[in-house]
């Protein structure tokens, strides 16, 4: 066998044997170095006890059994963390879970989620091994892991709605209705039937939007509560608001000369909707005049892709959101690295890009720390613009192959000249 049969044959092998290895020495750090320094090793600031996020789950089922609503007092949680999902989680209060339960559902949920990872890319070369594990051990990545969020859970959905659109769009659908359901933003996952044609496409996106909007109606008051209690950072996080809050203070200097305290406030509330309508109308314009052949060799890989890229594009929509949602990354690379060594060499710039973007964003954790032991600072605006411009980079590449890449069905919607989509 030579050096170009390994490489296009043993991919997979490769990056599950080398996954296996990376957890072999994460265990075996725990034991020598201890469970906080090893976390640190990806600069993540470990929590204790251990999966801290998800110990909110049996903690409010605690708190529900002792008589508390823990929407507003939730005395069992370990840090007092105020439960801010929807109260679809209250069903687990019946299972009878506690938080001895924390660990082992934590640990089987990596471990689930990692079956999805190693399952779902389809001829994967043994070259693109590096890009996969970049973004699978990232430390954004490591974050979900450590935290034990439960977007491990939406994750695992996700994969399964990948596996199974093509051969039981039930299953499919069905995972896409929980996930939608227990967090809301996995409704983006719909997209995984884009592949179908249009007729079947419909019929599944409008059966699972009509079972969406009904649960939503039902529990509008709970759901609006959920989205209060819930915590968004500017920090290590990504999304429509979060340059806008870091420059607040500056915007509000400036206005204040000009305008009214009232049309500030109104200001920055339409800035960030604005801004990205204009710049999303940019790059869809874009996408549909430029010329860009697209060849697809594995219809597993590039659904995987679509999922991946329409829950950043989503979630960067809805607003602030932690860093470790973008393990969903995760899903675009196989097809990323096929069409970026199938492009022309002048195209390949664009997936460049895109892999620079997306690695900066997932290691914005070191590249932070490294920043400020260097100028011995502290996590100021230098930085956080930084991250934020290779997230909105992100944003603009992400949606660009997806607009691209939509069906022609979709793209004569707006245009009758474009490439065709090349499917091997």
């Amino acid at each position: 066998m030579n050096v170009k049969d390994f490489d296009a044959r043993y991919g997979k092998i490769v990056f599950i044997a080398a996954s296996l290895l990376i957890w072999g020495f994460i265990i075996w750090s725990f034991f020598h170095n201890g469970y906080v320094n090893t976390w640190y090793f990806w600069h993540i600031p470990a929590k204790m006890p251990p999966f801290i996020d998800f110990r909110l789950i049996p903690s409010s089922a605690e708190a529900l059994r002792l008589g508390f609503d823990p929407t507003i007092s939730n005395p069992t949680d370990p840090r007092g963390h105020i439960f801010n999902y929807p109260k679809i989680w209250y069903l687990f209060r019946y299972t009878g879970i506690t938080q001895g339960d924390t660990i082992w559902v934590s640990v089987t949920l990596i471990i689930l989620l990692f079956l999805v990872v190693f399952a779902f890319p389809e001829k994967m070369r043994v070259r693109d091994v590096f890009i996969m594990l970049a973004i699978t051990f990232s430390p954004a990545s490591m974050l979900l892991y450590e935290r034990g969020n439960v977007d491990n859970i939406m994750f695992i959905l996700s994969g399964v709605a990948i596996l199974t659109v093509h051969q039981m769009p039930f299953i499919a659908a069905s995972a896409v209705i929980l996930g939608s359901f227990l967090k809301f933003f996995p409704f983006f996952t719909v997209i995984v039937f884009l592949g179908e044609d249009k007729k079947n496409f419909f019929k599944w996106f409008l059966g699972i939007l009509t079972l969406f909007l009904i649960y939503i109606a039902l529990n509008w008051q709970d759901i609006v509560i959920s989205w209060t209690l819930t915590e968004r950072g500017s920090i290590f996080s990504y999304g429509v608001y979060v340059i806008f809050e870091q420059y607040e203070t500056y915007v509000r200097y400036y206005l204040l000369r000009v305008v009214s305290e009232g049309h500030v406030k109104l200001a920055a509330t339409i800035l960030p909707h604005l801004s990205i309508f204009i710049l999303s109308l940019g790059v869809a314009y874009l996408a549909l005049k430029k010329h860009l052949t697209l060849t697809v060799t594995s219809e597993r890989n590039f659904t995987a892709f679509w999922v991946g890229a329409a829950v950043y594009v989503g979630t960067f929509l809805l607003g602030n959101n932690w860093d470790y949602r973008l393990t969903f990354l995760i899903f675009t690379i196989p097809q990323l690295v096929q069409w970026q060594s199938a492009a022309p060499v002048k195209s390949r710039w664009l997936y460049w890009g895109i892999f620079t973007v997306m690695l900066a964003s997932c290691w914005s954790m070191p590249i932070t720390n490294y920043y400020i032991r260097a100028y011995d600072n502290e996590y100021d605006l230098r930085i956080k613009t930084f991250d934020e411009i290779m997230n909105w980079g992100l944003y603009i590449g992400l949606l660009y192959l997806l607009v691209a890449s939509a069906p022609n069905w979709v793209k004569n919607i707006f245009t009758q000249r474009h490439p065709p989509l090349i499917i091997e």
